[in-house]
């Protein structure tokens, strides 16, 4: 009888161990579920800059090859 109150006891604060434990990964995956949320913002915020910047310098060099056909190239 005492061996199995023991072991209930055991069983009792591994459970404890294993919640807390749940707990924090819970946690953590909510947290890295956040940073990459904002990391999300600020890559969009980053591409959104550097599109107005390109756009301010005369645009991409694919554009500029695009309007350019055969009828413009003299050699």
């Amino acid at each position: 009888m005492k061996t199995a109150e023991i072991l209930l006891s055991y069983m009792d604060s591994l459970q404890e161990i294993i919640h807390i434990v749940d707990s924090y990964i819970e946690r953590g995956m909510e947290i890295m579920r956040n940073i990459k949320r904002w990391l999300e913002r600020i890559i969009d915020y980053v591409e959104k800059g550097i599109d107005a910047l390109v756009e301010s310098v005369g645009g991409r060099r694919k554009q500029v090859e695009d309007h350019l056909t055969e009828d413009y190239l003299f050699v």
